[in-house]
């Protein structure tokens, strides 16, 4: 790395000379009412890389910016969007004072990243949905996973209150690519929580794009992308320091949390750190305990980034989550009966980027970025009194990314790069049959690697006076999956005697083997502006998805159910239509949006009934369809009134029946409303309609309907720091039911009861 790095400057300082035209923007933004200053409010200069945050003085700084005529967005959530007309001359420093005028209705206006370029919303064609810091902080999410369930599309899937993911329209675990600052999280798919090993208190905002219609990630994104970012602060004209301070608790499971985040920059420089520490009892429910549901967990992340010439930028984050004795309580692989934990869970990760920008007059951005990511987990499932089964394995993931932005004309931006990584396994399985003094070691999924490496070129036209903005995009990816050879079970140990070859069950054991996959994927978007108000999208795309290593290589037997990987399995093969209409005004913003995903060869375990157990199988054919539905009005003044609903059909179509975790029709109406200029009121109905439509093996669901209030004051000036305050009661009636995608298992099988929540937050 450190040879990377000199070689990276050593390149540069022959073309400094290049940069020299530049310019520089600064300013402040405000509220044009109220002269509020606007924190994290976005600008963008059109059509380039440059774009810049405002910090806690409302200040912004972009640095090293061509000569030349511009357009720049400015835009924040809550607030109308703002374009104005800039020129940048050699060595000028432009200074604004920018003042927006508040909306309650989002008008699209927030910040985007998962098209490898920063953007609003608005400007882009995908069915994405983002939820943002402001939102974050009003809501008493557990998980990332528990932050997402109310937007369209989006469901929350738990085998505990701890372990959670999501299932994006119908599609859940290994068909969805998990980011955590553009970094995948790799981890195994079967009680994945690989979203809970993510501090909700150090993230900017989480980006969700919905169906494979991106071919800028690879393999795994044919159900969608989750990418999380987490807080980076901005550059400043003058040096500046800030920093908060919150505690929050939980009556539904007596949880407790504190997290202190500061962070320092200059024009040159940023520097941040963030710590937390999170401590839950077991969760109530309507009808009693949910046993075994505790947690504890801490996290702890720094950043800093260091600009040494003018358009250059190195950064470097480090960021360990831990995580003890966490409690689940649900799950296929073990009985009813069985307590189940993770005695430890960790992940650690850095990762050190380098940027360029403004090397030719085309060629705007050059990045080079690397990271490690370590991911270890450790399950214990006591089944009964006799028994104990300990599962270990340590999950390393690296990654490189060479990425090029080209500004081929005003109408012209190409996007273009390679990038690789690998998941690295190393772990096994020690059951101990207590009154027999015996020991039994065997290999859940052999020790083996998954390779990955893909080239990409997503190039983004705007026609017809920006009334078409055209993408197309194109990838090719090269799949490398390795394993040792690996017998199970790998020896037994009775009485302190070890034997090295016990009797072997066959089709749980692997040979040594090699498997090579390629395979493309290809997307066109199209965004049509007919009206000032009313946008129409399309997205049509071919996505593939090499099967994981627990697909694979499975032995997942822990006295429950059992699951067998099957080494054979051919990659998936989909393609996806997505048809939108958005309508954006101060009154009203609808978002509308029918899609048609197909497959071949979909990998899904299926249930054998005469061996009672699951194996790893290619569907034939399947398929999945739906709509989404989402609607915000502004009836009067700054009163909301929202709404938003999703239905999603699964098929297996050479079988005839239905797939496996398909969400039913559900959604979210609400009303929210400032009071006086103090504080905020939302209250909403999250409901839920009957799933009947089943697979082999899982329950039907009735429908329901849970009614939450959240309150937050607005920020009061305290002199020297602002506080506010957040609280509110989820499931305000304690009712009981059921989230069909839970795999809760034991006497209650039911989602948490009442909740009543409180948040303090310390600024300055």
């Amino acid at each position: 790395m450190k040879k990377l790095l000199a070689f990276i400057l050593i390149i540069s300082f022959p073309i400094l000379s290049l940069m020299a035209q530049t310019g520089t923007i600064k300013g402040i933004v405000s509220d044009k009412e109220t002269d509020q200053l606007l924190i994290g409010a976005n600008l963008i200069v059109n059509h380039t890389s440059y774009y810049g945050t405002t910090n806690k003085l409302g200040e912004f700084l972009i640095e090293g910016i061509p000569q030349g005529k511009y357009k720049m967005t400015i835009s924040f959530v809550g607030y109308q969007t703002l374009v104005k007309e800039i020129y940048v001359e050699e060595n000028e420093v432009l200074i604004f004072d920018i003042k927006l005028s508040s909306t309650p209705i989002h008008l699209g206006e927030v910040l985007v990243t998962s098209t490898k370029r920063g953007t609003i919303q608005r400007e882009i064609s995908l069915p994405i949905e983002v939820v943002t810091k402001t939102k974050l902080d009003e809501i008493p999410s557990t998980t990332i996973s528990d932050a997402l369930t109310n937007e369209p599309g989006v469901n929350l899937s738990r085998d505990g209150i701890w372990a959670t993911h999501v299932n994006i329209r119908g599609l859940s675990k290994q068909n969805v690519v998990t980011l955590i600052d553009g970094n995948r999280i790799e981890t195994a798919t079967n009680i994945a929580a690989g979203m809970s090993l993510i501090d909700i208190d150090d993230v900017e905002r989480i980006e969700v794009i919905k169906s494979g219609v991106s071919s800028l990630y690879g393999t795994g994104a044919t159900g969608g992308v989750v990418n999380i970012q987490s807080y980076t602060p901005a550059y400043s004209d003058a040096f500046n320091f800030s920093g908060s301070l919150n505690s929050s608790y939980n009556s539904v499971n007596e949880g407790s949390k504190g997290n202190i985040s500061l962070s320092a920059s200059q024009s040159n420089w940023f520097a941040k750190f963030s710590g937390t520490l999170r401590n839950a009892a077991n969760t109530e429910t309507p009808e009693g305990t949910l046993e075994n549901s505790q947690f504890k967990d801490n996290n702890i992340s720094a950043a800093i980034g260091f600009r040494p010439f003018v358009n250059h930028e190195l950064k470097i984050n480090y960021q360990r989550f831990s995580a003890k004795n966490v409690g689940i309580p649900g799950g296929d692989p073990f009985p009813a009966t069985a307590k189940a934990t993770y005695p430890t869970e960790l992940r650690e990760m850095y990762s050190i980027e380098y940027q360029l920008q403004n090397l030719f007059p085309s060629l705007m951005t050059l990045s080079a970025k690397y990271f490690h990511q370590l991911i270890e987990r450790r399950v214990e499932i006591i089944p009964n009194p006799n028994a104990i089964t300990n599962t270990g394995a340590d999950h390393i993931i690296d990654g490189f990314q060479f990425q090029t932005d080209w500004y081929l004309s005003n109408n012209n931006r190409l996007i273009a790069g390679i990038d690789y990584w690998q998941r690295e396994y190393d772990g096994s399985r020690t059951r101990h049959i207590i009154p027999q003094k015996r020991f039994i070691i065997d290999s859940p999924v052999p020790n083996s690697i998954y390779k990955s490496l893909g080239i990409f070129a997503q190039d983004e036209f705007i026609l017809f006076n920006n009334r078409i903005n055209l993408t197309l995009g194109g990838r090719y990816d090269f799949i490398n999956v390795s394993n040792e050879e690996t017998n199970n079970p790998n020896y037994i140990i009775v009485d302190g005697n070890r034997n090295d070859n016990p009797p072997i069950i066959p089709e749980a054991s692997y040979p040594k083997n090699e498997n090579n996959d390629k395979s493309w994927s290809a997307n066109i978007g199209l965004l049509f502006k007919a009206t000032k108000n009313i946008d129409f999208t399309l997205n049509l795309a071919r996505a593939f998805r090499s099967p994981t290593l627990e697909e694979r290589y499975q032995y997942i037997d822990l006295g429950g159910i059992v699951y067998l990987g099957n080494p054979n399995l051919d990659p998936e093969k989909s393609y996806s239509i997505d048809l939108g209409i958005r309508y954006w005004s101060d009154i009203a913003s609808i978002k509308g949006n029918v899609f048609y995903n197909t497959f071949t060869d979909l990998v899904a375990d299926q249930y054998d009934i005469n061996d009672s157990l699951y194996r790893t199988q290619n569907i034939g054919e399947a398929e999945l369809y739906g709509f989404e539905l989402s609607v915000e009005v502004n009836p009067y003044k700054k009163v909301v009134m929202y709404a938003n609903t999703s239905y999603v059909i699964g098929k297996d179509i050479g079988n005839n029946t239905d797939l496996a975790e398909i969400p039913p029709l559900n959604g979210v109406i609400g009303i929210k409303t400032p009071v006086n200029n103090l504080f905020n009121v939302d209250v909403n109905l999250r409901y839920s309609a009957e799933q009947n439509k089943v697979a082999l093996g899982e329950k039907s669901t009735s429908g329901y309907g849970v009614l939450n209030l959240f309150v937050n004051s607005f920020p009061i000036n305290l002199g020297l720091v602002d506080l506010q305050l957040f609280a509110g009661i989820e499931n305000v009636f304690d009712k009981a039911y059921r989230n069909h995608l839970s795999t809760f298992r034991g006497l209650v099988a039911l989602e948490p009861g009442r909740n009543i929540f409180a948040k303090v937050k310390l600024s300055w």
